[in-house]
C-alpha cells in the first residue's frame, strides 16, 4: 500500500518536517545545551543550501542565547530541524531536538500561538491525531485566521476519518492562503474523493506555486507522479518521478516511484535497482516491502523473505519506540501473509480509533486473510464508500465477494479494479486477472443457472 505514509503523512510532511518520531530519545537539559545539526553524507554535505543552512542555524542559536525570552527563534529553530529530519532521513535525531526546542517554548510562554500550533503538527508526526486536533482548535480559537492551523486541522480531521470537517477545514486554509500546502491537501481530499482530475489540477498547482524549500515542491512532483499511476499513466508518472530527481538526484520517494514503474513493465532489475538506492537514501516500511514484492515476482523468494523481515523489523520497532503505526504493521503483515490474527487485532484496534477508508480496507483484508469473508465483506463497503479510485479497494473487494461465491460482484470489482489501474500491483493485478479469467470461463461453460454457485 502506497499510503498513507504516502498520501495524508506526506502531506503532514509539508507542515512538520516528515513522518518522524520519537520523544523517548534524549534531549538537550537546559537552553545552555541548545542543538545544531549534524553533517549530511556525500556531496550535500558541501552544498551551498546545506552552507546556507548552517548559518541559519548559528543565527537563532546565537539569538537564544542572547535574547531567551523571544520564542519565535525557538519555533523557526524547531522547523530547521524537522525540515531536515525529512530531508536527511535522520529523524531520530533531528525530531527530539524539534521537541525540545517547543517544549523550552511553551514553558516560557504556555500560550504562544506559534508554539502551540506547531507542537500539534510534531503530534501529527507521531500520530496522534486527536491530541493534534484538540490543540489545532485550541491555537484557532486564539487566531482563526491563520492558514498553517487549519492547515494541521485538515490533516488531523482526515487522519481520524473525519472527512467533512476535512474538507471545511481545508477551504478555509485556502480561502485564508491559497499556496503549495493548501493545494497539496485538496488534491489528497478530491484523491479520497473519487476526483481523481481534480486531484491531479490541484497537484498541479501545488508544484506551479512553489515553495521556499526545494523539498516541499519536489514532494508535490513526486505525489504528481503517484496520481498518474494509480490510473495506469506509466508514462507520465515516470516523467514527474524524472522531474523529481532532477532537482534532488538521491531523493528517495522519486527513486521509488521510478521503481514502481519499471515493476509495472516487468523489468525487474531496474525496479530492485531503484528501490535498493530508496532505501540507501531513507530506509522505510514501504519501500522494503515494496522490493519484497519485487523480489518476489522476479522469482526469487529468499531475497523477498528477508526484506519482508526487513520491513516487520523496521516497523515493529517505531512501534515499540512510541509511534501509533498498528495500521502500518497490520497492513505489512497482511502483505507478508504472516500472523494474521496478530494483524487482525491491530486493524480492529486502529479501526476503532480512526475509522479512515484507508484502515476499513486494512481491517477487510485482515479479515479475508483470516477467513471472516462475511465481516469482511462489511469491511471493504466501509472503505468505498467515498467512491475512492484506488484499485487495491476494488481488488480486495472483488476477491471477497469470489470467496462468498458472488461471481457476478467480484466480476465486477476485478474489472473495476483493473480499469482503474492494470499495473496497481506487481503481484496482485495477475491475481486479479486470473481470477477473473476463471469467472469469465466458467461463466461460458456452465448455465447461468449455476453460475453463482461457483
Amino acid at each position: 500500500m502506497r499510503t498513507k505514509k504516502l498520501l495524508m503523512i506526506g502531506i503532514i510532511g509539508l507542515l512538520v518536517g516528515g513522518s518522524a518520531l520519537y520523544l523517548a530519545l534524549s534531549r538537550p537539559e537546559s537552553a545552555q545545551e541548545i542543538p545544531t545539526l549534524s553533517p549530511r553524507s556525500a556531496a550535500s554535505q558541501n552544498s551551498a543550501e546545506f552552507a546556507s543552512l548552517l548559518q541559519k542555524v548559528e543565527n537563532y542559536r546565537s539569538e537564544i542565547r542572547q535574547r531567551p525570552e523571544v520564542i519565535r527563534n525557538y519555533v523557526e529553530l524547531a522547523w530547521i530541524f524537522l525540515q531536515e529530519g525529512r530531508v536527511s532521513g535522520n529523524q531520530d535525531e533531528y525530531h527530539p531536538k524539534a521537541q525540545w526546542l517547543i517544549d523550552e517554548a511553551l514553558r516560557r510562554e504556555p500560550e504562544n500561538f506559534e508554539a502551540t500550533i506547531t507542537k500539534a503538527s510534531m503530534l501529527l508526526t507521531l500520530h496522534q491525531f486527536a491530541a493534534a486536533r484538540d490543540l489545532a482548535l485550541k491555537a484557532i480559537s486564539g487566531n482563526s485566521y491563520n492558514a498553517f492551523a487549519y492547515g494541521v486541522l485538515t490533516d488531523a480531521y482526515g487522519e481520524l476519518g473525519e472527512y467533512e470537517k476535512a474538507v471545511e477545514a481545508c477551504d478555509k486554509m485556502s480561502s485564508i492562503r491559497p499556496d503549495l500546502r493548501s493545494y497539496s491537501r485538496a488534491s489528497y481530499l478530491r484523491e479520497l474523493h473519487g476526483d481523481m482530475a481534480g486531484a491531479i489540477e490541484a497537484m498541479r498547482m501545488a508544484v506551479s506555486a512553489g515553495a521556499a524549500i526545494p523539498e516541499n515542491v519536489n514532494w508535490c512532483r513526486v505525489h504528481l507522479g503517484h496520481l498518474y499511476f494509480q490510473q495506469g499513466d506509466l508514462a507520465s508518472a515516470e516523467q514527474h518521478y524524472q522531474a523529481a530527481l532532477a532537482a534532488m538526484p538521491d531523493y528517495s520517494p522519486a527513486l521509488a516511484g521510478i521503481g514502481q514503474v519499471a515493476a509495472a513493465r516487468g523489468n525487474y532489475p531496474e525496479a530492485i535497482s531503484a528501490y535498493q538506492k530508496a532505501i540507501e537514501a531513507q530506509s522505510i516500511g514501504e519501500h522494503l516491502l515494496a522490493l519484497a514484492e519485487v523480489y518476489e515476482a522476479a522469482g526469487m523468494p529468499e531475497q523477498a523473505r528477508k526484506e519482508y523481515d526487513a520491513a516487520l523489523a523496521l516497523l515493529n520497532e517505531e512501534l515499540k519506540k512510541g509511534m501509533d503505526v498498528a495500521d502500518e504493521v497490520a497492513h505489512a503483515l497482511n502483505r507478508c501473509g504472516k500472523e494474521p490474527e496478530r494483524a487482525l487485532r491491530l486493524a480492529r484496534e486502529v479501526q476503532r480509533r480512526r475509522p479512515t477508508v484507508n484502515i476499513a480496507d486494512i481491517l477487510a483484508w485482515a479479515l479475508y486473510n483470516a477467513g471472516k469473508y462475511a465481516e469482511a465483506r462489511e469491511a471493504i463497503t466501509h472503505a468505498l464508500r467515498l467512491e475512492t479510485k484506488y484499485a487495491r479497494f476494488y481488488y480486495h473487494a472483488g476477491m471477497i465477494e469470489h470467496r462468498l461465491g458472488n461471481t457476478e460482484a467480484s466480476r465486477k470489482y476485478l474489472k473495476q479494479a483493473l480499469a482503474i489501474n492494470p499495473y496497481f500491483s506487481v503481484l496482485d493485478a495477475g491475481i486479479a486477472r486470473q481470477t477473473l479469467e476463471k469467472i469469465e470461463t466458467a461463466a461460458t461453460n456452465v448455465p447461468a443457472s449455476e453460475v453463482n454457485a461457483l
